[in-house]
């Protein structure tokens, strides 16, 4: 989930921008509210059966303590920063770069435009984005079998 910077490849679409630059919610009830809805635009449509856990997932997440205007300069830096790309070339250290398939805030472009920026990347395409739980256990095995295989390669 992640982006060069490169500008041939697309944007977020106008709506998942929309939700990352808006003013941050100033009361729980404004964050659980805005939880639930900034995720139903990274979720694009799909993964409906996450919807019911998204108030649960918000007061976890208001409670811990997440600050959301952190999210807005997070997005705002890296755009600012300029594109990694050269500098990825340089990566020696193995690397699997996962992606979803429909992903309105970093395209799938993007992911795929990492992993051929880095020497012997292994990208890992999931039909979907957000993380959803649908996926966790292919994520889970792909990332242990990376870290089993660099590990040993290092040895």
């Amino acid at each position: 989930m992640s982006t060069t910077g490169n500008p041939r490849v697309p944007p977020p679409t106008r709506e998942a921008a929309a939700m990352l630059m808006a003013p941050p919610p100033r009361t729980k009830g404004e964050f659980i509210m805005r939880y639930g809805q900034t995720c139903k635009v990274l979720r694009a449509g799909h993964f409906p059966e996450e919807e019911a856990l998204d108030p649960g997932r918000a007061e976890r997440v208001f409670a811990r303590g997440l600050n959301p205007a952190g999210v807005g300069r997070q997005l705002r830096a890296g755009l600012a920063s300029g594109s990694p790309k050269e500098r990825l070339y340089g990566v020696k250290t193995p690397t699997l770069v996962i992606q979803g398939t429909v992903d309105p805030l970093v395209r799938p472009e993007g992911g795929k435009d990492t992993a051929a920026s880095i020497p012997n990347a292994r990208l890992l395409m999931i039909d979907g984005h957000a993380l959803s739980m649908r996926f966790w256990g292919q994520i889970i095995d792909a990332i242990d079998k990376h870290a089993h295989g660099a590990a040993a390669k290092a040895a």
